[in-house]
């Protein structure tokens, strides 16, 4: 999905980072019963959805992340004054933010998403972390499968609760201990082979803002502030 081709696939990834998180902030910091000003940052998403050309089914799916903090706010009628409008904001706040990082990473392969926050300054020990951490879980997943399927080879099952918890830890602890021993092979591979903490430039992306960049944050930027400004 994130490999398709639109012309918000095609922005560069620090417009879409930082127009798509100043959105979320903006959200995030308008007052309770706000509703117009919801109803146009909804609108600016949808609009995104419909320009990236992204499935709807797709976006609902990866939107059912948001369920159990939307359950978390229908509690608030009923534990805080005003709640109705307390919670039906939160759940809007909710919605808005999960729908923008949807869009997010359904335009942005993960490598230029990360080459995006690099070149925004983020910490780079977090993008590295990050960076191994999804070139590697695949590999821990099926790891897990070999673990399960040798496992159920010799018989196991599980009939009451305990049981399968016990069980459950002993292979948590065994596949932290194999993760930890994997991390420090591949990091000592890569030490070897001259890894100083970056990867070398040629095997880098390099990013260059054009006028259909400058042009989406610019228009998005002052659609944000006429929204925390003037519609509350």
């Amino acid at each position: 999905m994130a490999a398709g081709d639109s012309p918000v696939h095609r922005l560069d990834p620090r417009v879409k980072i930082v127009g798509l998180i100043g959105l979320v902030v903006v959200s995030v910091s308008l007052p309770p019963g706000a509703w117009l000003a919801f109803g146009a940052l909804a609108a600016v998403l949808v609009g995104l959805v419909a320009a990236a050309r992204l499935h709807p089914l797709h976006v609902l799916r990866r939107m059912t992340v948001e369920v159990p903090f939307l359950l978390a706010a229908a509690v608030l009628p009923f534990t805080a004054e005003d709640g109705v409008v307390l919670g039906a904001s939160v759940g809007a706040k909710i919605t808005i933010g999960v729908l923008a990082m949807v869009i997010l990473s359904s335009t942005t392969p993960f490598p230029r998403l990360l080459r995006g926050f690099e070149l925004l300054r983020t910490p780079r020990l977090i993008v590295v972390i990050v960076a191994f951490m999804w070139r590697y879980l695949h590999v821990l997943g099926e790891q897990v499968s070999n673990m399960q399927t040798a496992r159920a080879a010799r018989g196991y099952s599980a009939r009451f609760f305990w049981q399968a918890a016990a069980s459950t830890g002993s292979l948590v602890a065994t596949m932290f201990v194999r993760s930890l021993q994997r991390g420090e092979r591949v990091y000592l591979a890569m030490l070897s082979r001259g890894y100083t903490g970056t990867m070398p430039e040629v095997a880098v992306e390099r990013f260059a803002l054009r006028p259909a960049d400058v042009s989406f944050l610019t228009a998005l930027a002052a659609l944000l502030v006429f929204v925390r400004v003037l519609l509350p």
